[in-house]
């Protein structure tokens, strides 16, 4: 009796490490998909030139899927348990800011005087929450990747070689998503707006910073460089 108990726990264990796996994998495609199929979506169905940054799709007929992808991977990143309490938290929060990413739209030209989003705020004031979000959600992404997906296993004090790879990984990727935010932040501040609209520079960062997100969480779901 007490051994079918404990083979049941342990099959029950087994399936949630597969679920958490899946939603790994699963959260990291669709951060990778996200700039791809916005970018294809505008082109070919709407015949419309590339934006200047992913979160100008807010306004194209891609917005639907925008703001639904934006929530998917919230709403996950808010569920996601983790493995102690910090990376719960940071997980909660950065689902929030995911969130207000999609819930406060970006400044767009095409709507100066008039109301956006649920919350029918001023294009600026959006504006405003909406970077605010934005950079949160990355900086927050950057730390779950360098420090906390980074750590040993609370059983194991074991680093298997492929474990020192993922954590180069790991760290690399961060380090690109705190590079892109600072690149954007700076070439919000320095450019005018014909240049950063013709410079595409950040549509650019955004993809490169959602890639890196995108890998790191496949690795974490051990798509890549899985231990044998």
């Amino acid at each position: 009796m007490v051994n079918r108990i404990v083979k049941y726990l342990a099959k029950k264990n087994d399936s949630l490490i597969v679920s958490y796996k899946a939603l790994r994998r699963l959260i990291g495609i669709m951060g990778i998909l996200l700039p791809i199929i916005n970018i294809l979506g505008g082109c070919l169905i709407a015949k419309l030139p590339i934006q200047q940054s992913i979160s100008m799709y807010y306004y194209t007929n891609m917005r639907d899927f925008f703001v639904g992808l934006m929530f998917v991977v919230s709403l996950f990143l808010i569920t996601y348990k983790g493995y102690n309490t910090l990376d719960l938290i940071i997980s909660v929060i950065t689902g929030v800011a995911g969130l207000g990413v999609a819930i406060f739209p970006c400044f767009s030209e095409l709507v100066i005087g008039q109301k956006v989003g649920i919350f029918q705020l001023s294009p600026e004031t959006s504006f405003i929450v909406h970077l605010t979000c934005a950079a949160l959600f990355f900086v927050l992404l950057a730390f779950t990747s360098i420090f906390l997906f980074t750590q040993k296993h609370k059983d194991s004090n074991l680093v298997t070689p492929r474990k020192k790879i993922r954590n180069i990984i790991y760290i690399v990727c961060g380090i690109l998503m705190l590079a892109c935010v600072l690149g954007i932040l700076v070439s919000i501040l320095i450019l005018t707006k014909p240049q950063l609209y013709d410079s595409k520079i950040i549509l650019i960062l955004e993809s490169i910073a959602l890639f890196s997100f995108g890998v790191s969480w496949l690795v974490k779901g051990e798509t890549l460089f899985k231990d044998k």
